[in-house]
């Protein structure tokens, strides 16, 4: 909380504190930690390298070749963070993307992505390299993958009025530092995170994937990072995953949609 009141004395939204903090949403973020993938214990939760599937699963294909390994989420070790309790208690998420062409999840973009959900024994998994036969790029660096609790915002909060346009733009600044800030070398922290607003570039996310959706909640946001081999979603963009509140809870994890937005 100190670090809130500080960015809001600084966007000189103090006065906000009350509507700012009652809007808050809470999401998973996602921290990389530089492991070598040797280190990784088979399950635990990652981003980039190879994943550690049951035993007869195959990477997901798309088109004439397969899907890009992104990242593994052991629920286990990210359940203590999830606030709104939305995650399964268990099991482990997988999620692939065409990372080379990258897709915008368009009509006709059906199977550029795919999120696998295991809930068997960890002892039967395997760590699997990717089958593709590109030369070009197959697999991103591996990092092992921490969590901790992050306070998201909507771009447009119901219950706060801005008195000018000015005001507006410290707020957009302000939520702006608050899940995009910068490391100690001046660099911005890529937004990795589950649950919670999404960190929208163009359009809202949700009312796009889900132009009458009942309750829709953001899986994964996905940022461009350098650190993953320089990728970089378009222009600077963000890979948004979702899916219904209620497929959440039921882990029909089949039924997320997904978009990319960039600048």
């Amino acid at each position: 909380m100190q670090k809130i009141e500080h960015l809001l004395n600084d966007h000189d939204l103090s006065h906000h504190k009350s509507a700012i903090i009652d809007s808050f949403k809470n999401a998973v973020k996602l921290n990389k930690v530089k492991t070598d993938e040797n280190d990784i214990p088979l399950g635990s939760s990652k981003i980039g390298g190879y994943p550690d599937l049951p035993a007869g699963w195959e990477f997901p294909r798309y088109e004439d070749d397969y899907l890009t390994f992104m990242l593994q989420v052991n629920l286990s070790e990210a359940k203590p963070y999830d606030k709104d309790n939305l995650l399964p208690e268990r099991g482990i998420l997988y999620l692939f993307y065409e990372a080379l062409e990258q897709p915008w999840g368009f009509d006709g973009d059906e199977g550029c992505f795919k999120v696998l959900y295991y809930d068997g024994d960890l002892g039967g998994l395997e760590r699997k390299e990717s089958p593709s036969s590109r030369t070009e790029f197959v697999a991103f660096p591996a990092f092992q993958l921490s969590f901790e609790t992050l306070v998201t915002l909507p771009e447009s909060p119901e219950n706060l009025d801005f008195a000018d346009d000015d005001e507006e733009a410290n707020y957009f600044d302000f939520r702006q530092e608050l899940v995009q800030p910068e490391d100690r070398d001046g660099k911005v922290v890529p937004a990795h995170y589950m649950l919670g607003a999404p960190l929208n570039i163009q359009d809202d996310v949700l009312e796009e994937l889900f132009e009458d959706g009942k309750d829709p909640v953001l899986l994964f946001q996905i940022d461009s990072d350098e650190e993953l081999a320089d990728v970089m979603w378009g222009d600077s963009g963000m890979l948004y995953f979702c899916m219904e509140k209620e497929d959440l809870m039921e882990k029909r994890f089949d039924r997320v949609r997904f978009t990319l937005q960039c600048f």
